[in-house]
């Protein structure tokens, strides 16, 4: 059964330690590079989104997926996977509503690993 306190953590820690074995470090410095790498990959998707790009969207979108479901980032990662879907289906009203939640689930991310002290 899932657990209810789940859905409101922006990283579910007991989640990550397990998939990266308790490595602190490893958790740190994935958290760096997620840091580092997530205005591109947003600016990636902003871009396929004006354009109009489907293919690129959905590229874009899934690779950030997979990242926030290795951070146990399950609500962002939800998002990411339905600009996904809504690109998928060229659904341009649910692609500009979507990546308006992701970059607000992104934002939250970014501001618990700054706040991040092990």
């Amino acid at each position: 059964m899932p657990d209810p306190n789940k859905g409101s953590q922006v990283i579910d820690m007991d989640e990550i330690k397990e998939i990266m074995d308790n490595d602190m470090e490893l958790i740190q410095d994935c958290f760096a590079e997620f840091l580092s790498d997530l205005p591109g990959i947003l600016e990636d998707i902003q871009d396929a989104i004006v354009k109009k790009n489907f293919e690129q969207m959905n590229e874009s979108a899934h690779k950030l997926k997979g990242t926030l479901k290795y951070l146990a980032a399950e609500s962002a990662a939800t998002a990411a996977m339905a600009i996904e879907l809504a690109g998928r289906n060229q659904d341009m009203d649910k692609v500009n509503e979507k990546f308006l939640t992701l970059e607000k689930e992104c934002q939250n991310i970014v501001a618990f690993i700054k706040g991040f002290a092990p």
